[in-house]
């Protein structure tokens, strides 16, 4: 019975949580002596035991098997009386198999979706004098002991297919204040125009760590005002990443990042705004330094009533550099042996030619 608490036969579990992240690393404390390491992934439905937190916290309520931590749960206003809904699915996707497999392929993905609805209940506006209403909510497994991700890593990554609505992410961490957390913004607005890409790529190059402070420089975030902090880097492919796009699996349709269908975002820690109680502080602490992630939950409250629909595959920290997200060191030396192959074959044809 306390092994299937800690270590269900299934997959997944808290126990197994806790070790996946301290394993990971442990691992690149180890092996990878880079000033920036490759991604830590928290969250992927490609993962068996993600996948199966996953089936355990849709089961009724009686059916699950408990225990100290969290699994993944949603929210919204009806705990105050409200009329908004929401509701979590898994969606296996599928893999192409052979090479004559034309079916579409797709990731598995979590999907979350509802209705918002601002309307007040009147009976709670006077018994509890509820002002506010129409917000939806879903949030992660905890972490055992908070994920330790240190000073290692300057951004989350979140590859997701939203519908252009505005949600917050909500990174709950390590404080001395419980009902501290740190929030940033996600938007998608579909297609993006050329002039798009490059304004993402001088985004994301801004926020590279490598680069010189200049105080007197407007980032991204400092732009007009109502804009929100988000990098789209979807269509970020620098010339090098061109060359080894047919043969990097991580371009691939399935496992890329992101994956067919799905986009990637990039919030870095920075800019990330310090709240309580859905307010913001009014005395803020930058998160960095030693960032000790605890749950990663995502929010809908942006004022308008309509469905919605929120579709997830994964979630890393990654560093940024050169306009790119660091790979791990493996990726690093593939590229290397891909990008020699690729002009070892320019040079005997054009020696063939002569």
């Amino acid at each position: 019975m306390v092994r299937q608490l800690f270590l269900p036969i299934e997959g997944g579990g808290s126990l197994r949580r806790f070790l996946a992240i301290r394993q990971h690393l442990f691992r690149d404390k180890l092996y990878d002596d880079r000033p920036f390491r490759g991604p830590i992934t928290l969250f992927d439905f490609r993962r068996p035991d993600d996948v199966a937190d996953l089936r355990e916290s849709l089961l009724p309520a009686k059916n699950r098997r408990g225990g100290i931590f969290s699994g993944w749960r949603v929210s919204d206003d009806s705990v105050i009386g409200g009329y908004s809904s929401s509701l979590m699915e898994f969606h296996e996707g599928g893999e192409a198999r052979g090479d004559n497999n034309t079916n579409t392929i797709s990731p598995p993905f979590l999907r979350w979706s509802g209705k918002l609805d601002t309307e007040i209940n009147r009976h709670s506006h006077l018994a509890r004098n509820i002002t506010r209403s129409g917000f939806a909510a879903i949030f992660t497994p905890e972490f055992p002991f908070g994920a330790p991700l240190g000073n290692k890593y300057r951004a989350l990554e979140i590859c997701c297919r939203t519908d252009g609505r505005t949600y917050a992410v909500n990174l709950k961490v390590e404080s001395y204040f419980p009902e501290d957390m740190y929030q940033g913004f996600i938007s998608s607005t579909g297609q993006k125009t050329n002039n798009d890409k490059v304004a993402t790529e001088k985004n994301l190059a801004d926020v590279d760590d490598n680069a010189e402070a200049n105080d007197n420089t407007q980032t991204p975030f400092d732009g007009q005002e109502g804009e929100q902090p988000i990098l789209d880097v979807r269509e970020h492919l620098k010339a090098r990443q061109k060359i080894i796009s047919s043969q990097d699996p991580n371009n691939h349709p399935y496992h890329g990042h992101p994956p067919s269908g799905f986009q990637r975002l990039i919030l870095p820690f920075k800019d990330f705004a310090l709240t309580s109680r859905g307010r913001m502080r009014y005395t803020q602490r930058d998160l960095d330094g030693s960032v000790n992630i605890e749950s990663i939950g995502f929010t809908l409250m942006d004022g308008k009533d309509g469905d919605f629909c929120f579709d997830l595959v994964s979630l890393r920290a990654v560093n940024i550099m050169g306009g790119e997200v660091v790979g791990t060191k493996e990726e690093d030396a593939r590229e290397e042996e891909l990008v020699k192959y690729n002009q070892r074959s320019k040079n005997e044809d054009s020696e063939g030619k002569l």
